[in-house]
């Protein structure tokens, strides 16, 4: 699932309420996002997906 707020891509492990909690493909930290706010992703995406998670990181540090 991609989380379209961000673009981050993560596996759905669970859900409270109306949010899903996702976490990276390959591992990290989980999150919550509303369920309205998740689509599925393309098989690119899914491939790579460490590449955009480490580029998502990179961009949310810098802008802290």
């Amino acid at each position: 699932m991609v989380d379209t707020r961000t673009g981050r891509v993560g596996r759905v492990t669970g859900r409270r309420g109306t949010r899903l909690r996702l976490r990276a493909l390959i591992g990290g930290r989980v999150w919550e996002c509303p369920q309205d706010a998740v689509r599925a992703a393309t098989e690119w995406e899914q491939r790579n997906a460490d590449v955009l998670d480490a580029s998502w990181r990179f961009w949310r540090a810098a802008g802290m």
